[in-house]
């Protein structure tokens, strides 16, 4: 099952009658990371290049002197993982305009003909998050004299978005962490999904889960909640952490995948016309706000301050940012890919440059920060592409290295006090009188405060009965 599960994955050759491996897998998988890490990148591939990278692993390997990567071992490697062409024309690699110009031809072709509905048309982008880092300039020098031995946090994530080419649905975002039960999201709900790779990357076991235990039933829903059936299409770039098209397509074709070119994501992907990169300059207003938060922005509150946000933080700002992505940029951003006439006016990733500005001033954090710094910082993780491309010393690395036991938690204890039902009642009563009386107040965000309080309140009687029933059994003193 394991062997038909990973032949699967890989879109192997569908006539293999016999389980029979390579005689090194080792290098066998060598050589078949390197190759899907080029095809994603769109470097054409022939078959002489991927016998000689054979050679070169085989040697790094320290591997059988005699292995020679023949002609027939090419044919036999190709098989084995359903690699039908390796000759691919070098030109078409440089010509990225009209390759998209091509592409979008051919989709517009392809939704003709198969009659999608723009609503269950869909696109799903990965991306790096740094989802601590601050400007580095005005830490550094404040940290110079206030706390020298602490070094700039690079905690890392992955972050997946998706959404539909209307701009009416967008799923809840998923997220990769190193830990597999952070204990910060102990008995809670989380309001995203969430996964998690020794390294924080996105692979194939993760979006086949996805897949399969998100994208499909919210779309399903979804469909429920407008009243419209139809054909399900899911467009994505060709990286190698993704199935094949064949793997994914479910339920007789009503759920599809279709790839783009390697060579034109960069330019076509609707995440990535400013989607995700208003996703990330919202969460680090959202980070800058919570810093706000703290009564003294002096660099040891700060230090503590980054010492204390976890994981589950991370979560509730990047969910709060992802809400507040207009609906209006989701769908201009298919523009290019679908030659829409929409105006851009709605995708202004720089609108919240001057607020983002003012908050550090208050903060005390853009001292010696220049625009140049600040615009840096929040493009910081741009080209962060949420999957790991290895070296071939890390490929060697991680095939010789055995499976290890997930990273264990390094976030601290959350030893925070959790409010009893009477506690919160109070505070959300205070929460209730104080926002009925502001000029933001919502009718609609009053009566969602209001269910909350209710609901403290019915605990806390709750709670008051059970206490008396105790009382009642407790032996006098």
């Amino acid at each position: 099952m394991k062997f038909t599960n990973a032949l699967e994955k890989e879109d192997g050759s569908s006539q293999r009658k016999v389980m029979k491996k390579s005689q090194n897998e080792i290098l066998e998988n060598a050589v078949f990371t390197w190759f899907l890490q080029k095809r994603a990148c769109g470097q054409p591939i022939s078959g002489p290049l991927l016998c000689e990278k054979a050679l070169d692993f085989n040697q790094k390997l320290g591997g059988d002197t005699s292995f020679k990567a023949s002609c027939g071992w090419l044919a036999k490697f190709k098989s084995r993982h359903g690699i039908r062409e390796l000759e691919i024309q070098g030109e078409k690699l440089s010509a990225n305009v009209a390759s998209a110009d091509s592409f979008v031809d051919e989709l517009k072709e392809f939704l003709d003909e198969k009659e999608y509905d723009l609503d269950f048309v869909y696109n799903a982008d990965e991306t790096g998050l740094n989802w601590k880092s601050l400007p580095s300039r005005s830490l550094a020098s404040r940290r110079e004299n206030a706390a020298p031995g602490h070094k700039v946090s690079k905690d890392r994530v992955t972050v997946m978005v998706c959404a539909n080419a209307k701009g009416t649905h967008r799923l809840p975002l998923l997220l990769i962490g190193k830990s597999k039960n952070p204990r910060c999201f102990k008995n809670v709900k989380m309001p995203l999904t969430y996964a998690n790779q020794q390294k924080a990357w996105m692979n194939t076991d993760i979006f086949l889960t996805w897949y399969e235990n998100t994208f499909i039933p919210e779309v399903k829903k979804f469909q429920k909640e407008v009243g419209k059936e139809g054909d399900v299409l899911l467009l994505l770039d060709n990286a190698p952490t993704h199935p094949s098209a064949e793997t994914l397509n479910r339920e007789n074709g009503k759920f599809t995948v279709k790839f783009l070119p390697p060579n034109v994501t960069s330019i076509l992907q609707p995440m990535d016309q400013s989607v995700i990169e208003t996703l990330k300059r919202l969460y680090r207003k959202q980070l800058l706000r919570r810093l706000l938060s703290v009564d003294d922005s002096e660099i040891e509150t700060m230090l503590k301050f980054f010492k204390e946000i976890n994981l589950k933080d991370c979560c509730y700002m990047l969910v709060e940012a992802w809400n507040s992505v207009e609906s209006q940029t989701l769908k201009r951003a298919w523009n290019k890919l679908l030659k829409l006439t929409l105006s851009n006016s709605a995708i202004k990733p720089h609108d919240d440059f001057e607020e983002i500005t003012e908050i550090m001033k208050v903060l005390s954090i853009g001292e010696g920060c220049d625009e140049e710094n600040i615009k840096e910082w929040l493009n910081y993780d741009s080209e962060d592409p949420g999957f790991q491309i290895l070296t071939d010393e890390e490929i060697i690395e991680d095939l010789n290295s055995n499976e290890r036991e997930d990273e264990e938690e390094t976030e601290t204890e959350d030893v925070t006090h959790v409010p009893s039902h009477a506690e919160a009642f109070e505070a959300l009563d205070v929460a209730f009188k104080w926002f009925e009386r502001q000029d933001e107040s919502d009718p609609i965000q009053l009566l969602q405060l209001k269910r909350i309080r209710d609901l403290a309140a019915m605990k806390r009687c709750d709670t008051l009965r059970q206490k008396s029933i105790k009382s009642y059994f407790k032996p006098k003193s």
